[in-house]
């Protein structure tokens, strides 16, 4: 029996369970609550009493999580179809390496941001001005995780800089970074770990005519800088040495943020903040490698998703952050879950056991999908697992803080206990209650709890991936569209149907 299968089992073992009823079980209490640098997870609102619980976990003992996460933290293989170690934990603590080279060469290009992001603080950093905008230009992880984390800790922001994203081919995505700019105090900064992302390098190429246009030629070297695992195309690409920083190919787009490629966020925020980060994480990072399995916050997550996945066949998860700095969580969880198990073999390439991969990750601003989404979650057919994200921010008297965070509350609470329907309009008002929901409380929104949230989501998923036996860090789905792309841009058809035809001559393509 596969893990996955024992989950469907265990699943099965629970469909009768009542959630409401199982809420009094003061030892179910303990078992579900966690505590972990600086976070705190519920998970009682899950379908699953505590023998289910139990035998979850005994299907995880199977797994050897502990050995598993100690490869990954040492620097082995852990991704076999491209024969490459995961070296995102290795970016915030490169002395789990030991003395390898990948450990030292981490280090220096630490010390190498670390002296920029000072630079950058100097009131002649480019070429005698300022730094006032700062235009990060990317795509995928090179985008979406720097750009989450800067809006969660816009507060952090380094005084008098503005820092803006780039990603969209659309030329409306480059002229709005750009609006108000001044050139000759503009940086811009290309993250890429190929050099060749064309959606990366063509607006690179937009705004370096724009500064040029400016200030010409000679304007570009000291306001262009560059993270990438292919220095060499950087420098082709008219770089200075200087500007250019490095990072393996052993860390992933969507776990780049901790190396170079989070360039935008220890410039944009300042080393002190991106220092706290990186100790956030560096401490789930601790917690997921010493904790007990029963106790283990990454793991639980782990498996009450697997359970509601594979166990209950449930195919998506609601992630409702009642937080505006949070409100592009969900994305960023969209791209590191359903990149990572969006799979349909094994890390063998075989079919996997049960069909099942990871779920369709979606949500946004709690408050905001209250009066929207909440009437599907609430009464529509499909059940969604929550994801409840709250600030505590016990020190805030603010009425509006106080009336977000009893939203919350109160939304987990009516998912699980409904309504019972009353008059005339019985049928239509009654709600049945009973829906999955968990709840992550943040006592504040500080760099530190970020940089823990953010790790434990990846240690989860790479749990998840054990489960599912699948590879978590190689992405071919993400590939095959980028090279159809290319060959219609440059006029080979071959192979295409007719309404790829039709429409590359409707959109003027041929």
């Amino acid at each position: 029996m596969t893990p996955e299968t024992g989950v469907k089992a265990i699943a099965g073992t629970q469909a009768d369970v009542q959630m409401a009823d199982l809420l009094d079980d003061k030892a179910r209490d303990e078992a579900l609550q966690f505590e972990a640098a600086g976070l705190y997870l519920d998970l009682r609102r899950q379908k699953l009493d505590l023998d289910g619980w139990r035998a979850l976990l005994k299907q995880a003992e199977g797994l050897k999580i502990d050995a598993q996460i100690a490869r990954l933290f040492a620097g082995e293989i852990v991704n076999g179809t491209e024969q490459r170690p995961a070296l995102h934990p290795a970016c915030r603590n490169a002395a789990l390496l030991g003395d390898a080279p990948a450990g030292a060469a981490l280090s220096e290009a630490r010390q190498k941001t670390r002296a920029f992001a000072e630079q950058v603080g100097r009131p002649d950093c480019l070429d005698g001005h300022p730094v006032r905008r700062i235009v990060n230009i990317g795509i995928g992880g090179s985008d979406l995780g720097p750009r989450f984390v800067y809006d969660a800790l816009k507060a952090f922001r380094r005084v008098g800089i503005d820092t803006r994203f780039v990603s969209n081919l659309d030329p409306a995505d480059l002229d709005d970074a750009l609006e108000g700019a001044d050139a000759e105090t503009t940086l811009i900064l290309v993250i890429s770990k190929s050099f060749t992302t064309q959606e990366t390098l063509m607006n690179a190429r937009a705004a370096r005519a724009w500064i040029v246009e400016r200030l010409g030629e000679e304007g570009v070297a000291p306001r262009f800088a560059a993270a990438t695992a292919c220095p060499d195309k950087a420098r082709e690409f008219g770089l200075e040495e200087a500007r250019i920083f490095p990072f393996p190919d052993g860390v992933g787009g969507r776990y780049s943020l901790w190396s170079a490629a989070g360039l935008a966020l220890e410039v944009g925020l300042g080393a002190e903040v991106f220092d706290r980060l990186l100790a956030g994480a560096r401490a789930m990072d601790e917690h997921v490698a010493t904790a007990p399995l029963a106790r283990n916050m990454p793991v639980a997550k782990a498996l009450i998703d697997v359970f509601n996945r594979a166990g209950r066949g449930l195919p998506s998860r609601c992630v409702a952050a009642y937080s505006s700095r949070l409100e592009r969580l969900a994305s960023y969880l969209q791209q590191l879950e359903m990149e990572s198990l969006g799979k349909s073999v094994n890390a063998e390439g075989g079919p996997l056991a049960e069909s099942h991969c990871g779920p369709l990750v979606w949500g946004g601003r709690g408050s905001d999908l209250q009066h929207s989404v909440f009437q599907w979650l609430h009464q529509g057919l499909d059940e969604a697992p929550v994801d409840f994200i709250a600030i505590a921010d016990h020190g805030r008297t603010d009425e509006r803080v106080r009336a977000l965070n009893a939203n919350l509350a109160a939304q987990g609470a009516a998912l699980t206990h409904g309504r019972v329907g009353e008059g005339e309009l019985a049928a239509h008002t009654a709600i049945a209650g009973g829906r999955a929901s968990a709840t992550f409380v943040m006592e504040t929104l500080s760099p530190e709890a970020l940089g823990a949230l953010l790790a434990l989501h990846e240690h989860k998923v790479f749990v998840e991936a054990l489960f599912y036996g699948l590879n978590p860090f190689d992405q071919w789905g993400v590939e095959l569209g980028k090279s159809l792309a290319r060959s219609i841009l440059s006029g080979d058809m071959a192979g295409f149907d007719g309404p790829a035809r039709d429409l590359t001559h409707r959109l003027g393509l041929d």
